[in-house]
């Protein structure tokens, strides 16, 4: 028996995914198969919550608040901050198993960077592209990075007195931009190849769509589109930036610029 990862919107589709499955000799793993409710009301995500399970085409499906879905996180209410944190438990995994070659003194500062920049920041980096920073989030990463660089760099001596390295020192020796930098940029960078993709393609239908609705009382959630928007305006991208995409050299200066 085969199984199969899908997303889906409403049941009538996994019906039709079920039908379409078994005409080719498919069958769908129900054990394995998740019903979440996206981006609902919190009034229909409690309902949802009394109950385990739910009834589709007669097949059982457990109900979930969150699942890992191609190694990223996604959960109901679409909070990214959680997924930020699994990323930086998972990278601080990969910081400790490297703990010995970064504290080494046969290794250059340099050398050790360059595994830190290959091997830890990409873990904790997976999707970022997709991120919803908060200013928690942006400290976070800031945290977790100079942690990093102090074990690469150590401790200095003044006036026979062993100190940690304050942070800008660490930025001056360290000579690369800040993970919250490469976050932002990495945004940026996918923001201009979605605007780049033909109007048949799904992730360009879901980024040109406008989503109907209201949105809750009170305060509102950071949205991405205005994070990379914020981002874009601070280096001085005109506010017409899907049109200044199309031009991939461009649009890759500025990109370099919030990088830099």
């Amino acid at each position: 028996m085969n199984s199969i990862c899908v997303v889906l919107r409403t049941p009538e589709i996994y019906r039709k995914l079920k039908r379409e499955a078994g005409r080719i000799g498919l069958m769908i793993n129900t054990s394995k198969t998740k019903y979440m409710l996206a981006c609902g009301s919190e009034t229909d995500r409690t309902r949802l919550s009394s109950n385990n399970k739910v009834m589709i085409d007669g097949d059982e499906l457990e109900i979930v608040e969150d699942f890992v879905y191609l190694g990223s996180l996604v959960t109901a209410d679409n909070d990214t901050s959680r997924e930020i944190r699994r990323r930086i438990i998972s990278g601080s995994r990969a910081y400790y198993g490297l703990h010995k070659q970064l504290r080494s003194r046969r290794l250059c500062p340099r050398t050790k960077c360059n595994l830190y920049m290959t091997l830890i920041r990409p873990v904790v980096l997976y999707g970022h592209e997709t991120w919803i920073l908060l200013e928690e989030d942006l400290r976070t990463l800031g945290v977790f990075e100079r942690r990093v660089l102090r074990t690469i760099f150590g401790g200095v001596q003044q006036n026979g007195v062993w100190r940690r390295r304050m942070n800008h020192e660490l930025a001056r020796l360290y000579g690369e931009p800040s993970i919250q930098k490469v976050v932002k940029a990495g945004r940026i960078r996918w923001a201009g190849h979605v605007a780049r993709m033909p109007d048949d393609c799904p992730a360009k239908q879901v980024f040109a769509t406008n989503p109907v609705g209201t949105r809750r009382a009170g305060a509102q959630r950071a949205r991405w589109l205005d994070q990379v928007e914020r981002d874009l305006a601070n280096v001085g991208c005109p506010r017409n930036w899907r049109t200044v995409a199309m031009n991939r050299v461009n649009f890759r200066n500025y990109v370099r610029q919030v990088m830099s």
